[in-house]
């Protein structure tokens, strides 16, 4: 029987009203095919009879009105704001940057949308915003399984747009807690708590387990498959490569095979992309041949191989692995410059005066063969001793090094006077045994490096001013604005030092610096990394925008096209001397920007990953650590000797209660007057590691030094 709401007036029974259609979406639909519909229009068209199905739509108005979404002009019209219309659509992913597949606006990374899910989309001030998920993508979400201590189950994601647990649903049994998995999506909901921002809540169905053989691949394999990193080689590309250069790669070359070129790299390098020549001139300074392996002669435009070597953007370097841009028979292979290897160049031949000025340079394509393969400490060494030739024939190869540490040292000087910025980060390696770490050891830098760091600048900047008529994709780094640059005051702030309202630049910046390190009693490497964190990233873009850091108006990468794409286009440029299309160019710069960011981003979790693993045994021990990093919620603690920072929750500082007082970085007690400052240094207990989440949770024990003050 019917309930008295389901009848009309005299008892009669009402036709039933679709619930199902008279919703929301669909009068947003019927105002977007009517345009500006009266409201008899718009229930003629949804075919709305009197009664409760008016009541509902005249409610559905109401509401939509309240929200925003629909306005009502003359004659009692309706029509969707443009500000704030909704619609249903798909997400695809552009160039690493997601957005709506029919209008192509993008969408902010907060969003929690991924590429393929269908999503309402409200149309805000400030561009679309994700409402809701309707239908997750059924791209898997790749997490670790965790069994709670009451038998659930659920994943917790390692996906970034995915953020939180996964409930598992349909669940397998031949997964395993601590299995990395990859997880199908079923359902999406959202929930708010009083005006706080919405809360997705996720279901779904384990479809694969990921195997792995110990801890390192564990975590590379987590990250590059959640980060959508491409491993396999797809079966078009061809992986064999020539064994050696022939002759009819070598004709019309400039033969350069008689001069003493060495490559200096890493002991663990196996690519070697660049090596490096130098002679006094007669006259004063000196002569500096850059060559650089000929990747674009192997590589054609358009071929498999470069459509997946742009795919890929740039080789990945892990602690395990290297996932390359090219195809190993390639960039270990015909391209390494491997000594005693007749191999294809493009050479960048510059003239560098006593003061470190480039007066002059050509590009050429070349054959060399590298004498030997250094590695940066044994020449280091070698530099510091100034003698201890291996032999005869060894006289012209310690000449070469010598007029590059020459040339090094006025490219330097060069460096200093025009104010370019000398940030070193401090850095880690990490050792591995058995797939684990064995130690953390700091990255040592020495003048092998910066010897040849300031050669690979200086053809950087030759190749810039080459293609300035040309066009390329630049290598790009602003000054800091805005945020960024409110961002930097404080930090130098911290070092006693006022930025000042004036126009800001690569030397007043490095000056500022250098005054901070004289004043402040921050170590020099966090000095470093909070000035870091306020720098705008640097990126890839067609439009020559100068390079801030290095105090350059312009500048590119050349030197590297076995693992950057970006590089690899450079070279075909000046190869040819053709510009590329602009609309291509920027297409590719804003792809490779993002496969760059990928990759540090993977780069980065996957050391953290490990550095976690190295220290979750050691649970309720002790360590020394500086503050490096002060929040409203906490202080994050650099541990020594490990290179992963910790939170300590401010619930563990004591009793007291702990204000944030972000002018002076600080921790303040309401109470006590105590106060946690970035710098300080303290003992800690570790009290929980997740290492998978890549989180530390920390205690403060004490104070490890008198620094800290009422």
């Amino acid at each position: 029987m019917s309930s008295p709401k389901g009848r009309a007036r005299g008892g009669f029974e009402k036709r039933p009203q679709r619930p199902a259609t008279l919703n929301a979406g669909a009068v947003r639909a019927a105002l977007q095919t009517l345009g500006a519909p009266t409201w008899h229009d718009l229930a003629q068209h949804l075919k709305v009879r009197k009664g409760a199905g008016a009541h509902r739509l005249r409610r559905l108005l109401r509401g939509l009105e309240h929200s925003g979404e629909v306005c009502r002009g003359e004659g009692s019209a309706y029509s969707l704001n443009a500000d704030a219309a909704v619609m249903l659509d798909e997400v695809v992913e552009v160039d690493g940057v997601l957005k709506l597949r029919d209008n192509g606006q993008a969408l902010p990374a907060a969003a929690g949308a991924r590429a393929g899910d269908r999503v309402e989309v409200r149309r805000g001030p400030l561009g679309p915003e994700v409402r809701r998920i309707v239908e997750p993508s059924p791209a898997p979400v790749v997490g670790c399984l965790v069994e709670g201590w009451r038998g659930e189950r659920f994943v917790e994601s390692l996906d970034p747009a995915v953020k939180g647990h996964v409930d598992v649903e349909d669940d397998d049994d031949t997964a395993q807690n601590g299995d990395i998995v990859e997880i199908r999506l079923l359902w999406a909901s959202e929930r708010r708590h009083g005006r706080g921002a919405a809360r997705r809540r996720f279901a779904g169905r384990i479809v694969r387990v990921l195997a792995t053989r110990n801890e390192a691949d564990r975590a590379a394999t987590a990250m590059l498959t959640s980060r959508g990193v491409p491993v396999a080689w797809p079966p078009e590309v061809p992986q064999a490569a020539p064994p050696a250069v022939t002759e009819a790669d070598a004709a019309g070359r400039l033969d350069l095979t008689h001069l003493p070129f060495v490559t200096i790299d890493g002991a663990d390098a196996r690519d070697f992309d660049d090596a490096v020549f130098a002679a006094p001139r007669p006259r004063g300074g000196w002569r500096l041949v850059v060559a650089i392996a000929d990747v674009a002669h192997y590589v054609a435009p358009g071929s498999a191989l470069d459509l997946e070597a742009r795919r890929r953007g740039n080789s990945v370097y892990l602690p395990d692995r290297v996932i390359p841009m090219l195809p190993e028979a390639l960039s270990n292979g015909i391209c390494s410059l491997r000594p005693h290897e007749r191999r294809l160049a493009l050479v960048c031949d510059m003239q560098v005066s006593a003061t470190g000025r480039i007066s002059g340079y050509t590009f050429a394509e070349a054959v060399i063969q590298s004498r030997a393969r250094l590695i940066y400490e044994d020449v280091a060494a070698r530099l510091e001793r100034g003698a201890g030739q291996r032999g005869e024939s060894a006289a012209d190869e310690a000449a070469s090094l010598a007029a590059l540490f020459d040339a090094y040292q006025a490219l330097r000087s060069q460096r200093a006077a025009r104010g370019a910025l000398d940030l070193d980060a401090r850095e880690t390696v990490l050792t591995l045994r058995e797939g684990r770490v064995a130690a953390v050891s700091p990255t040592i830098r020495n003048d092998a490096h910066r010897l040849i760091e300031e050669a690979m600048i200086a053809a950087n900047v030759c190749a810039a001013r080459h293609l300035e008529r040309l066009g390329a994709v630049y290598r790009v780094h602003e000054a800091p604005a805005g945020e960024k640059r409110a961002q930097l005051a404080s930090a130098l702030a911290l070092g006693g030092v006022s930025l000042g309202a004036a126009p800001l630049s690569p030397k007043s910046l490095q000056a500022a610096l250098e005054a901070a390190r004289g004043r402040s009693a921050l170590p020099d490497w966090l000095l470093a990394a909070l000035l870091l964190r306020s720098l705008p990233q640097a990126r890839y873009d067609p439009r020559n925008l100068g390079h801030f850091g290095l105090a350059l108006p312009k500048y590119v990468h050349f030197t590297s096209p076995i693992r950057r794409y970006a590089d690899l286009m450079v070279h075909r440029i000046i190869k040819s001397g053709v510009a590329a299309p602009q609309d291509w160019l920027a297409d590719a710069a804003t792809h490779i920007s993002m496969t760059e960011r990928r990759a540090d981003d993977v780069t980065r979790a996957v050391a953290d990953w490990l550095k976690c693993d190295f220290i979750a045994h050691r649970v309720g021990e002790r360590f020394a650590g500086i503050v490096a990093g002060v929040t409203e919620f906490g202080l994050f603690v650099e541990l020594d000797g490990v290179g992963v920072q910790g939170l300590v929750h401010v619930s563990r500082l004591g009793a007291d209660y702990y204000q944030f007082a972000p002018a002076s970085m600080s921790l303040v007690g309401e109470r006590s007057g105590h106060r946690y400052s970035l710098g300080d240094a303290l003992i800690v207990a570790l009290e929980e590691v997740s290492v998978e989440a890549r989180r530390v949770g920390l205690a403060v024990v004490r104070r490890a030094s008198p620094r800290g003050r009422a």
